[in-house]
Formats: structure tokens, sequence, C-alpha cells
């Protein structure tokens, strides 16, 4: 395409300098005419006859050339539209390649993708530590669910406590009630009492009244009739047997009336010290019973927790234990993985190395054949030839011969196989390209996978995800702080 393109070029210029050197041609042939017309006084008709032919010639040929011209920009353009289209054509044709490529390298590296064990494996232990995080979310909102309802427990509880607190105050208010209630009853007995009191002091000063009153009557009576002393006297012993018999009465009265007071205010005592005994009593029980239930709460509430902390444990365990098991499942991998790598490059030394004593044995076989062939052919030719009825020097030039024809033949059999020998060692030399460009791909999706995923996994990756430095260096030095830090624990 180069080579074409510099000789359009060539073409061009050249005919570009041919164009220019005849306008000059043109021009030249101009200024003389020129000078002719200014000469033309001094030639007869004749001359003016020529140049008027010269100017018809000259006129012809520039409009051959005009014609020749716009048949070379013709051709000009056409080759131009033609050399256009010839690039666009090449360029689709490039971008094709291009799209080609790509779509070929794209399915080889899915291939190597999908058959890689390194990547399937890879792909499990990310999958694994997905689920290793969900869980622990999983135990992590099972646990916050737990302090929730911890939380809410707690405060039922408060609640209850407080309710029974409300209803303990109630029951005490209503008590107290009850104890003023008997306060106020004892103080209105107690005013009764008094009143009561009060009363028979004022009916005793009435009767000491009446008394003097009697006392007064009997003596006028005593002062007035004289003699009805006798009569009198007798009335007035009844009298007096009356009064004393009132005032022994009223004694009698007085004395039973304080011990039925003292009696009354012992049964008001003795309810008072009850009530007071019952309150303390309500108190007590109310208290153990306040006692026993935060007790009943608190070992409940201590029970449930500590199940469920032997659940999360026991999740935990197994998780851990199935991490572990995954993680041996791994490591077993890996290393079946590496003696298989490590079989297969054994295998390939040693293929290299039967290769290289299969080499050896046909190179002396080889050697063997030649000189065997070289004998079997100088047989042959000194047979065919009858060497042995030829004079001296013809059979020496037909030896000559007969070597120099040996010799061709076997350089041609020693050239196919070196070519054979070159094919093999390209055959090696492109199944370890394509080794190598398999191992890069198989990286290359490696890193790929871990950048988009490694960063959302960081805390449950397995061991062995991150190989060493170079895996840590795609990522950022927050990440590799935090990857540490973890990894110390």
């Amino acid at each position: 395409m180069n080579a074409a393109t510099m000789n359009r070029r060539t073409a061009m210029e050249k005919r570009e300098q041919d164009l220019r050197r005849q306008q000059f041609q043109r021009e030249d042939l101009i200024k003389q005419l020129n000078k002719d017309v200014v000469l033309g006084s001094n030639f007869g008709s004749d001359e003016r006859v020529e140049n008027m032919r010269r100017l018809k010639e000259q006129k012809q040929r520039d409009q051959e050339e005009e014609t020749r011209r716009a048949l070379f920009e013709n051709q000009k353009q056409k080759q131009d539209r033609q050399m256009r289209a010839q690039q666009e054509l090449e360029l689709v044709e490039r971008m094709n390649r291009v799209r080609n490529d790509q779509i070929r390298e794209e399915k080889i590296r899915q291939s190597i993708r999908k058959n890689s064990v390194e990547l399937q494996e890879l792909e499990k232990k990310l999958k694994y530590a997905y689920m290793n995080k969900e869980r622990a979310l999983q135990i992590q909102e099972r646990q916050l669910q737990l302090q929730a309802e911890q939380i809410a427990e707690a405060e039922a509880i408060r609640e209850m406590n407080k309710k029974l607190e409300q209803e303990n105050q109630k029951a005490l208010e209503q008590e107290q009630q009850i104890i003023e209630q008997s306060r106020a009853y004892q103080q209105s007995l107690q005013t009764q009492i008094v009143e009561i009191e009060n009363r028979k002091l004022d009916e005793y000063e009435q009767f000491l009244k009446e008394k003097t009153m009697v006392d007064a009557i009997v003596a006028k009576i005593l002062e007035e009739d004289e003699r009805e002393l006798q009569s009198r006297l007798e009335k007035q012993r009844e009298t007096k047997q009356f009064i004393e018999d009132y005032l022994d009465e009223r004694e009698r009265w007085r004395e039973s009336e304080h011990q039925r007071q003292l009696a009354e205010n012992r049964k008001i005592e003795e309810y008072a010290r009850l009530q007071n005994l019952r309150e303390q009593s309500l108190k007590e029980k109310r208290k153990t019973m306040d006692a026993e239930k935060n007790q009943i709460y608190d070992r409940l509430a201590s029970e449930m927790a500590r199940k469920e902390r032997e659940k999360a444990e026991l999740e935990q365990l197994r998780i851990d234990l199935y991490q572990e098991e995954e993680e041996e499942r791994a490591r077993n991998k890996d290393q079946e993985l590496l003696r298989t790598r490590i079989r297969k490059r054994l295998e390939l030394i040693d293929a290299y190395q039967m290769q290289v004593e299969d080499k050896r044995r046909r190179f002396l076989r080889h050697q063997e054949d030649e000189a065997e062939f070289r004998r079997k052919m100088m047989e042959k030719f000194a047979h065919d030839e009858q060497l042995e009825q030829l004079n001296t020097q013809r059979r020496r030039m037909k030896q000559l011969e007969h070597k120099r024809a040996v010799d061709a033949l076997v350089e041609e059999r020693r050239n196919l196989m070196q070519q054979e020998y070159q094919r093999q060692m390209e055959e090696i030399a492109r199944e370890r390209m394509l080794e190598d460009y398999r191992q890069q791909v198989i990286e290359q999706e490696r890193q790929r996978m871990l950048h988009e995923h490694a960063s959302h996994l960081l805390g449950f990756l397995p061991k062995g995800v991150l190989r060493d430095e170079r895996d840590l260096a795609l990522f950022d030095e927050e990440f590799r702080a935090k990857f540490e830090a973890s990894s110390m624990k």
C-alpha cells in the first residue's frame, strides 16, 4: 500500500513538472511572438502568415493541453476517489480485524476464566466470605433484637414496678386513711368520754346543788316542825339512805365507766397496734413479694441472656468450625493445586528430558541411518554405474559425483529434520506463550475480583485470598491498615 502511494505521488509530481515546463515554453513563445509583432513592420506578409499559423498551432496546443489537463484532473479525482475508497475499505477491514481480535481475545479470556480452577476456588472463597458476612450481620441483628427485647422487658419491669409502687402507695394511703379514721374515731370517743365526764360533773354539781337544797329543806323542816321530828327523822333516814345509795350507785357507775373507758382505750390501742402490725406485715409481704418478683425477673432475664449467649456462642462456634473446615478444604485444594502444578512441571521436565534423550537417540540413529544411507547409496551408485568396469580417473569422478549426490540427499534430510525440530520448538514456545498468557489472564481476573469484592468483605476474607504485598497494593492505605489490624486479632 505504501509503495503504490509513493508511485502515484511520484507520477503526479512528474506531471506537475511537465506542466510547469510547458507553461514556461508557452510564455517564452508568447514573448517571442510579441517581439515578432514589434518587428513585424520589417517583415513581409509571409512572416505574418507564419506568425498566424504559429499562433493557431499554439492555440491548438493550448486547447490540447487544457483537454489533457482536464483528463488528468478527472483521472486524478478518480484515483483520489478510488484511493479514499480503498483507504476506507482498509480502515473498515482493520476495524473489523481489531474487533474480531477483541472478540476472540474476550472469548479466550472467558474460556480461561470458566475453566480456571484457581479462579473457581477464589470465587468460592468470595462467596463463602459473603455468606460469613451475611451470617455475621444476622447475628448482629439478632443481638440488637435481643438487646431491644431486653430493653423492652426492662421497661415492662420498670412499668410493672411503677404500677406496684402506685398500688402500694394507694394501699398505704388507704391504710393511712383508715388509721386517720381510727384516730378520728378515737378522738371522737375521747371527746365523747370528756363530754360524758363533763356531763357527769355537771350532774354531780347539780346533785350537790340539789343536795344543798335538800339539806336546806331538811334544816328548814327541822326548824319549822320540831314536833314532827320523829316522823321526819324517819323520813330523813330514808332520804339519807337514798342519798347514800345514790352516792354508792354513782361511785360504782363512775368506777364501771372508768373501767369501760380503760377497756375501750385498750381496745383502741390494741386495734391501732394490730393495724400497725398489719401495716408492717403488709409492707414486709410486699417487700418480700417485690424482692421475689425482682429475683424471678432477674433470673428469667439472666436465663434468657444466658440462653441467647449460648445460642450466639454455639452459632459462632458453628461458623468458626465451618470456616475452619472451609479454610482446611481451601488449604487442601491449594496444596493439591500446588502438588498438581509441581507434578505437571516434573512431568514437563521428564518429558523434556525424554525429548532430549529421544532427540539424542534419534540423532545417533540418524547418524547411523545416514552412514547406512551413504553406504547403500554408494553401493547402489557403484552398482548402477558399474564403477569396477571404468578406469581409475572416471571411477574417481563418478565417486565424487555420487558423493555429492549423497551429500545433497543427506543435506536435504538434515534440513527436513532441522525444519521439523524448529517446528517442534516453535510449538513448544507457542504453548509456553499460551500458558504465560493464560496465567496472565488468570492473575488479571483474580486481581479484578479482589479489587471488586475484597473492600466489601474486610474482616470476613478467608486465609490465603490475599497472597502477598502485591495483592495489598491494589487497595488504599486505609484498607491495608484495617486488614493488618484484623489479621493481628
